[in-house]
């Protein structure tokens, strides 16, 4: 049997039943008031003193109490993370990975170390669960996702990645970061919009490492990281893309995520920024009027739209604000029949060029699509293309060569990504405080499927 549908990330997806030996624990840590100024290293203390058994049965029963706790003040977290004995962090790292590999404010180090083992143990269970029930649509739909996360995580490319957030369930959210984050002097928050899960992390992971590599190439810091985050639920492909309960629901979990980097890189703030597809910019542009997090740079490439009570680029927080869409994209629009368009002049972006520069020999972005191409998709023996009739498959296979999303190799659009990008300048401050305002991946009619492992 499958298990849940993911729930917001300040929740536990493990389903145990309460153990008898727990019950002064758990009271001591249900009662612990939210928020206070001694509570994290305390709850952190006591739990770090339970069996594996008993941490579980409690995190079972009282996840959102536990998390909110928890997560919801990345800065106590930072603050008494480091004050634990090492004993107390070794134990919390083996005992409760799923909360350690998610606790905002704690070393990105010690978060990739839990989220691997999280990730191992869930993709064993889910390979399980499917070979208990081939019929199980939820536990193919889990272990495919837990697959294309390990493949994009356990790969030879430089820098190095790390997986710094994973909750698990049935569709997962994880994020991968290109990069070291606790020491780059620049971090780069990679949003997706509407149909992209972690079921296509391998290509989500691929755009952020073409970003990477175009700022390098853009003169970025020594040391700068991507962030591909699939942290929150995107809407699937149709009308959820319209409205805007997806972008109000994720949005808290991007402020969380950036406030945890901040908060652990509190003497040491790197620059941020942020970049985002379709509806991710609806949602980031949520995030940002709400809460002033310190970004230098945001981009908005096939823009969903931004709500109406965000009616300017200064109401995002933001030095500086871009937004790109191709001549060729019919798409973005659809999403704005109740939104503002960024790109227009009112609204105070900066127009990024993506149509396509002969001269420079730069491609134009030809559809909605963030990124199409990849060393699996553009082979035609791969099993992307299995599908497709004999007769036909030639011809596909061309269509979809000339075809470009936002963010791959060879765009002009990618190239501005990366000088918008690395040459962003530095916010005088980081307040933190709240304002006043509260795709499938297709080419030529294929779905194209995920990287394999070991492509």
């Amino acid at each position: 049997m499958g298990r849940e549908a993911v729930a917001p990330r300040t929740r536990v997806k493990r389903a145990l039943a309460l153990t008898s030996g727990v019950a002064v624990a758990v009271a001591a840590l249900v009662l612990a008031p939210a928020g206070g100024q001694g509570s994290s290293a305390r709850v952190l203390h006591q739990l770090a003193t339970l069996s594996d058994s008993q941490a579980d049965a409690f995190l079972s029963a009282h996840p959102e109490r536990l998390l909110e706790l928890l997560n919801s003040v990345p800065k106590q977290a930072a603050r008494d993370w480091p004050l634990l004995p090492a004993t107390d962090r070794s134990d919390l790292e083996r005992i409760v990975p799923d909360l350690v590999g998610n606790l905002d404010g704690v070393s990105y180090a010690i978060r990739d170390r839990a989220n691997r083992r999280t990730l191992a143990r869930e993709l064993s269970m889910a390979q399980l669960e499917v070979r208990a029930d081939r019929k199980d649509r939820s536990a193919q739909q889990s272990l495919a996702a837990y697959k294309a996360i390990h493949a994009a995580l356990y790969t030879k490319t430089v820098p190095r990645r790390h997986l710094v957030e994973l909750v698990p369930g049935v569709q997962p959210t994880a994020a991968i970061s290109i990069g070291a984050l606790d020491t780059a002097p620049m971090v780069t928050w990679t949003v997706p919009g509407m149909g992209t899960y972690t079921t296509d992390m391998q290509l989500w992971t691929l755009a952020a490492q073409n970003i990477w590599d175009a700022q390098r190439d853009a003169a970025a810091p020594p040391g700068h990281a991507v962030v591909a985050w699939i942290g929150y639920a995107t809407p699937p492909v149709g009308i959820d893309a319209a409205l805007g309960d997806y972008a109000t629901n994720g949005a808290p979990d991007l402020t969380e995520a950036i406030e945890g980097l901040t908060a652990y890189r509190r003497d040491d703030l790197p620059i941020v920024n942020v970049v985002a597809h379709s509806y991710g910019t609806t949602m980031v542009a949520d995030a940002l009027a709400d809460t002033v997090l310190g970004i230098s740079s945001f981009v908005m490439l096939g823009s969903a739209g931004v709500e109406e009570r965000i009616s300017t680029a200064a109401d995002l927080h933001a030095l500086d604000v871009y937004a790109g869409e191709a001549a060729a994209d019919t798409e973005a629009r659809l999403g704005r029949a109740s939104r503002f368009d960024p790109k227009a002049p009112a609204f105070g972006a900066q127009l990024l060029p993506v149509d396509g520069d002969r001269a420079s020999g730069l491609l134009p972005v030809t559809q909605h699509a963030p990124i199409l191409h990849s060393a699996y998709n553009d082979d035609i023996t791969s099993a992307a293309w299995a599908g497709v009739p004999a007769s036909v498959r030639e011809t596909a296979y061309k269509e979809h060569m000339a075809q470009h999303g936002y963010l791959d190799i060879g765009t002009q659009s990618l190239r501005e990504v990366g000088l918008a990008t690395a040459t962003a300048r530095t916010p005088t401050t980081v307040t933190g405080k709240p304002t006043t305002l509260s795709t499938n991946l297709l080419a030529g009619g294929i779905t194209l499927r995920p990287l394999q492992p070991g492509e």
